[in-house]
Formats: structure tokens, C-alpha cells, sequence
């Protein structure tokens, strides 16, 4: 289906402009979200654009060149690649292990051509067929060079994920994390929203973390998505994975101007649908043979689509040897030998940025990557290189397994620290493999502080000195900036139009405060914020910032505020480029903490999640509390100053609800003041006695019930 003297470039502008709104117009009925994501993606970030049509047009140029070389390439070792499966599901055994490798072999069937169905091919396409020279392994080990079977199953909350929802990938967001996507093709089997069945990401076109393919669970072979469970959704996707596109050419009019950038497949307007059967031709191919409805790269049923042609698969293969060539460097599917003896640490779990006691228990988790059972192992933790405190260990680890344990306690001082922790003499000898024996992180500790805690960001220090930054993704994250403030020179920004991705978050964390002592207690600050989409846009997911507290130092939080959106937004524009406020594009927003006086310090943090819209800006934070007056909370009533030279203050605590009028009088009678009340709220009311002469007076404060009488004396 390829234009002559037409570039990839030419296509890609031909193709993307209408794919927004074919994507609108058709993605409830269409099986493959592929094409309208790379849209989003693209369409938000321009910088992805360029490496993406850069990667296109280099697969274009190699994959004439392998054409041009045919014996050479038949003549080819086959390429291999290791995949990892990750089923998320909320009851992810619903996927058995014996579906994947049904899986498996189905896409290395298909790919190499040898599938029996391909008889269906018909005589006059018989010589296009394709056998490509990609051939796929389940992963035998981790990034981290574990032992793994290549499947992983996660437990998650939702119900089924929507192909803009790219929590999926994340596991800090109730997903799964990409394997190393230079090392692994990641394959997710989830439930799907919408009636899609699968999605891919084309070379370029997202985020590192989130490269890969998705497909409906019930897809795979035995799965009960009839006519689509005979695993043929995975080789469609895989398809896109190497950068073939839909056969079509996803011609958004029908109107023959698509391409799918492939000699050997005729011309065709539409996807076709169902199981046809003989020469079907359209517009684009209107005289027999007519259109390959066979293609895997079509949308007809599993068991009708058989065949990738020529030069389909010597694209794939272009792709693989090129953009996508550290796959084959990959050790993924090759075996891990075991040593006997191998006790390492996967993870420390304690302490993540902070520690809000200075006495702490580290936390790790331990793991026997030996062949023998592991019963014993001294764990040896060390705080800025000082002498290591020993936890002995004793269990009865198998091979593989893990553990986490709970070390013994260390003591930090206050500031920032580096914690060492390694695993030693396990079984009482010497560990067969050293590398994974040791684990390093960082981590501070400050005391809790009184309020107020007031933060311009004016300081060249970033975090400030008590403050931290909670960063998942080792990514795009909350940042210091002097381009945009409120009042002085500098801000916060966290660059949410700059992420590639959807849906990491990002914690800035303030000191740890005390606000036992208040009466009350409140957070206020600066936001300016602006999205890329427009605010009327349906069903789109807005960046969210919400203000959390916690009260076990961040290991639980509350939402105490949650904005997004038209909610959020200082400028009711959508803004493509980055987002600078001006000076009237500030909004300040308070935040009440009373509720949480007496339990304990408390951590406020402000947490963005990110969607990919624009810059969310802060300043001028401050966090203060509201000490009552002990006298005020005992009597429920002062009148100060008394004696006064002229000004006086009557103030009521709590709030008087049934306050009709304050009145103030001279001693022989006479009204001097008078104040009625209505309903105002408020618990505090002056008066100004400067032109009353020196003498005693009385306040007479009547409520509906009663009326309460107190003497000031005025002074000169």
C-alpha cells in the first residue's frame, strides 16, 4: 500500500492530522487503541513527535535496504527476543501459566509463517507471504538477574483499565512496572475498558517505562473473548510493536490516501471485519485480487487473520536491528545459574526518604538466590559509615524465596544521611555471589517543628532545610524555578506538559510540625496552574494536586484537599507551550488542620498527579496555628485592655451564636456606645474609649437568654 516516491514523513503528516477525530469517531467499536494513543502522546509533547517520525523514517530507509538484499536477509540468523507477561487483574490467576506459553507459541507460529491456517491464504496472494525472522523466549530472569518463569501476576483494585490509563504500567499506581524496556518486549494482559482488545507503542512514541503491548486477558488462546481468543491479538500488537501499521493505513476519510507504508499489500479503505471469504474489493482496490483481509495487521476474527507479507516482516526485522536492537544484546531469556550459597537484599523498605524519630528500625527484605536453603545470615546496617549494628537472622528460606525482616535499631542525628546495609557469612560461610549482597539510600531527620512554617522558596537550597521530595519515578519532579513567583523571585513547578508518560506522582513533603499547643491551625499558599486540553473536553484525565497529611510519618495519608481541572486552572485557556503565570494568575487557597491538633506531629505534603496537561505552580507557603488566650478559653469572655487609655477589645470564645448587642456605659447611666449583632461570626469586636473622659464604665453584653455586666476603668 505504498505511494510511490513518498516519504515517511509525508505519510506520517498525511496520517496523524485526522486521527484525533477518527480516533472519537471510532475507538468504541474498534478492536486496536494503538493509533489514537499514539496520537495523544504525540499531540501533548512535540519533542516525542520529532523522535518518533525520526525513528519512522530510519525503519523506512533500513527496511528498503533489506528488501534491496533479499538472499542476504533469507540467509539471516533468527532474531530473538525475551518477554516478560504481567497479568493485572483483580483475580490475576485467571490467566494461567499454561495460556501463555499457548500465547507464546501462537506469536512465534505466526511470525515465522508456520502456522497451519496458512493454507487459508489464497492462491494470488501466496506469493507475498512473509516469514519473518523474529522469534520470541520467555524471560528467565529479572533486570536484576533473578531466576524468573517470565510471568508475574499483580493484584489490582480496578475493574478494567481504559487505553489512556497508564497507571497500568506503574506499580506505585495499583499497576505493574516495565522489565527493562531495552531488554524485554513487556507484554500486560489486563481487563480492558470500551470493547478494546489490545494496544501498542510504536518505536519513539512514549515514555521508556511504558513501552510495550497490551492486550485483553481473554484474548489469549482458551480464553473465552470468542472469535478473538486464539491469540492473534498479540500478534496484531506485536506488529505495532515493530512499527507496522494498521494495513489501512487508518485513513480517517476512506478517501485512498492512507499507507501503511508497505509495497506487497494492496491498496484499502477500511479495516474489514468478521471472517470474509474470496476476493473482496473497495474503492482502493477495485479489480481482483482485491484487499488482504487476511493480514494480521488487519481486524478480521482471530481465525481468518493468517499471514504478515514480505515486506511486513522484513519492516519488523528493520525495526528489531535498529531501534529496537538492544533486544537482541539481551540476556533476558538466558538462564540464571545458581550458586549454592547466595543470600542477597532486594530491597531496604525503611527508611524512604525520612525517618521522623531519631531511634528507627530499618526494614529489608532478604532473598535466597542460592540452591540450598538459607537458615542463617548476619545483616549488618550502618548509618554515614559509623560502626555497623549486627541482626541476626534465623529461618528457613527455600530458594527463591523471600523475606521481609525487621532490623535492630539505630539512633541518627538530626540532618542527611546515607544508610549502608549488606547481608554476610549466610549458613555460616562465605556467599557464593558478593554482588548482591549490599544496599545503600539516603535519608534525613528533623525534629518536629512549631509553627509557623513559611516558605518563599527564596533560598538557593532546594529542598529547603526540613523538607523533602518524594520522587517514584527517579523522574520529572517538583523543582525550584526563579522564571515565576508571587512575591520575591522564586517558586515551585512541577513541569507536568513535560512528561512523557501518565500518571506519576510526586510528593513535596514539608517539615514535620507540631500543632498540639493550637487552638487551630491552618496551611495556606500560592497556586498557578493551566492545562493543554481544553477545559470542555469529555472523559479527559486532568493533572491533580491534593494537600495530604499524615500522622506515622508518611506511611498513610489523608486528603484534606483535591483539585483538578477547571478547579484547579488560574488561566481558563488551554496553553500548548510551557505555562507561565503572570502576576494575576495566582490564586490563593487555604487548608484547615484543626482537626488533627493533639495526634502527634503531623507531615503535610502537596502531591501532583500527573496527566500530562501543564505546569502547576506554588508559593508563599504557610502553615501557622492560633494559640486562644488561657483567660479567654476559662471565662468565655475578656474585655482587655482594663485598665485602657482607649482602645478595648471585647473577645468571646467559642463563637456566640445568641449575641444580641454589646453597649458600653458611664456610671450614672448614660449609653455611650452600642453594638447589635448580626449573626456575623465573628469573636472579636473594638471599640475606641480615646474621647471618653477617665472614670469607671460599665459593658453590658446581652444575649437572648441573659446579660452579662463587667466595669473597665478608662485612664489617661
Amino acid at each position: 500500500m505504498l505511494a510511490a516516491n513518498r516519504i515517511v514523513l509525508l505519510c506520517i503528516i498525511m496520517i496523524l492530522p485526522g486521527l484525533a477525530t477518527k480516533a472519537q469517531q471510532r475507538i468504541k467499536s474498534s478492536r486496536c487503541a494503538t493509533v489514537p494513543l499514539l496520537e495523544m502522546n504525540l499531540e501533548k509533547n512535540p519533542e516525542l513527535r520529532k523522535t518518533y517520525e525520526r525513528e519512522a523514517l530510519r525503519v523506512k530507509e533500513t527496511a528498503t535496504l533489506r528488501a534491496l538484499e533479499s538472499t542476504l536477509r533469507e540467509q539471516a540468523d533468527t532474531l530473538y527476543v525475551p518477554v516478560v507477561f504481567h497479568i493485572v487483574l483483580q483475580n490475576p490467576n485467571q490467566v494461567t501459566d499454561a495460556q501463555i506459553k499457548a500465547q507464546l507459541d501462537t506469536l512465534n507460529v505466526d511470525f515465522a509463517g508456520l502456522n497451519a491456517d496458512s493454507s487459508k491464504i489464497p492462491s494470488y496472494f501466496k506469493s507475498r507471504f512473509g516469514k519473518a525472522k523474529i522469534q520470541f523466549r520467555i524471560a528467565r530472569r529479572t533486570p536484576n538477574d533473578e531466576p524468573s518463569n517470565g510471568i508475574n501476576r499483580y493484584v489490582t483494585t480496578k475493574s478494567s483499565y481504559n487505553y489512556t490509563d497508564n497507571s497500568l504500567k506503574y506499580k506505585a499506581q495499583g499497576g505493574a512496572d516495565a522489565w527493562d524496556p531495552s531488554r524485554y518486549l513487556n507484554v500486560w494482559l489486563t481487563n480492558l475498558s470500551n470493547s478494546i482488545l489490545g494496544y501498542a507503542t510504536f518505536p519513539g512514541s512514549s515514555a521508556a517505562a511504558e513501552q510495550g503491548v497490551v492486550i485483553q486477558f481473554s484474548t489469549v488462546p482458551g480464553g473465552n473473548l470468542s472469535p478473538y481468543n486464539k491469540g492473534r491479538t498479540l500478534v496484531h500488537e506485536a506488529g505495532h510493536y515493530f512499527f507496522l501499521y494498521h494495513i489501512w493505513g487508518d485513513d480517517a476519510t476512506g478517501s485512498c490516501t492512507g499507507t501503511d507504508e508497505i509495497a506487497d499489500t494492496p491498496n484499502q479503505a477500511d479495516e474489514s471485519g468478521g471472517c470474509p471469504t474470496g476476493v473482496r474489493t473497495d474503492n482502493c482496490s477495485p479489480v481482483s485480487p482485491g484487499i488482504m483481509y487476511q493480514n494480521y495487521m488487519d481486524y478480521t476474527n482471530d481465525a481468518c487473520m493468517v499471514m504478515f507479507t514480505q515486506m511486513q516482516a522484513e519492516r519488523m526485522e528493520s525495526t528489531l536491528t535498529g531501534i529496537r536492537a538492544s533486544l537482541l544484546a539481551s540476556n533476558g531469556a538466558d538462564p540464571v545459574i545458581l550458586v549454592t550459597i547466595n543470600a542477597s537484599l532486594r530491597s531496604i523498605n525503611n527508611p524512604i526518604a525520612r525517618v521522623c524519630t531519631p531511634g528507627f528500625s530499618p526494614s529489608i527484605t532478604l532473598r535466597n538466590l542460592g540452591s540450598q536453603v538459607l537458615t542463617s545470615a548476619g545483616i549488618y546496617a550502618s548509618i554515614d559509615g559509623a560502626a555497623p549494628v549486627r541482626t541476626a537472622w534465623t529461618g528457613n528460606l527455600a530458594s527463591q524465596a523471600a523475606i521481609n525482616v525487621t532490623l535492630n535499631s539505630l539512633t541518627a542525628t538530626t540532618g542527611k544521611h546515607t544508610l549502608k546495609i549488606y547481608v554476610a557469612e549466610p549458613n555460616g560461610t562465605t556467599d557464593g555471589e558478593m554482588s548482591n549482597d549490599t544496599l545503600t539510600t539516603t535519608f534525613e531527620y528533623y525534629p518536629p517543628i512549631e509553627p509557623p512554617v513559611v516558605e518563599g522558596f527564596e533560598g538557593t537550597t532546594f529542598p529547603p532545610v526540613g523538607w523533602d521530595i518524594v520522587n517514584p519515578d527517579n523522574y520529572i519532579t517538583w523543582e525550584r524555578t526563579t522564571v515565576a513567583a508571587k512575591t520575591g523571585n522564586a517558586s515551585v513547578v512541577i513541569r507536568n506538559l513535560d512528561y512523557a508518560q501518565n500518571g506519576p506522582q510526586d510528593y513535596l513533603r514539608l517539615p514535620l510540625v507540631n500543632i498540639n499547643s493550637a487552638d487551630s491551625a491552618f496551611l495556606s499558599f500560592q497556586v498557578a496552574a493551566a492545562v493543554f486540553s481544553d477545559l470542555s473536553t469529555t472523559n479527559n484525565v486532568w493533572d491533580t494536586l491534593q494537600v495530604l497529611v499524615s500522622t506515622d510519618c508518611g506511611n498513610s495519608y489523608t486528603s484534606l484537599y483535591k483539585k483538578w481541572g477547571s478547579n484547579l486552572v488560574t488561566r481558563k485557556t488551554p496553553v500548548t507551550t510551557s505555562f507561565l503565570p503572570t502576576d494575576s494568575e495566582w490564586r490563593k487557597d487555604s487548608v484547615d488542620l484543626t482537626g488533627y491538633i493533639g495526634k502527634g506531629p503531623i507531615m503535610v505534603a502537596f502531591l501532583n498527579s500527573s496527566e500530562n496537561e501543564n505546569n502547576i505552580y506554588l508559593d508563599d507557603i504557610n502553615l501557622s496555628k492560633l494559640t486562644i488566650n488561657p483567660n479567654l478559653k476559662a471565662k468565655g469572655i475578656l474585655i482587655t485592655p482594663n485598665p485602657t487609655s482607649g482602645a478595648l477589645s471585647v473577645q468571646f470564645y467559642p463563637n456566640p451564636t445568641n449575641l444580641k448587642s454589646i453597649s458600653i456605659y458611664d456610671m450614672s447611666g448614660k449609653k455611650m456606645a452600642e453594638r447589635t449583632m448580626n449573626n456575623s461570626g465573628n469573636t472579636r469586636y473594638d471599640f475606641d474609649l480615646s474621647y471618653f473622659a477617665s472614670g469607671l464604665y460599665t459593658v453590658r453584653i446581652i444575649y437572648t437568654d441573659k446579660t452579662v455586666v463587667q466595669k473597665v476603668m478608662k485612664v489617661r
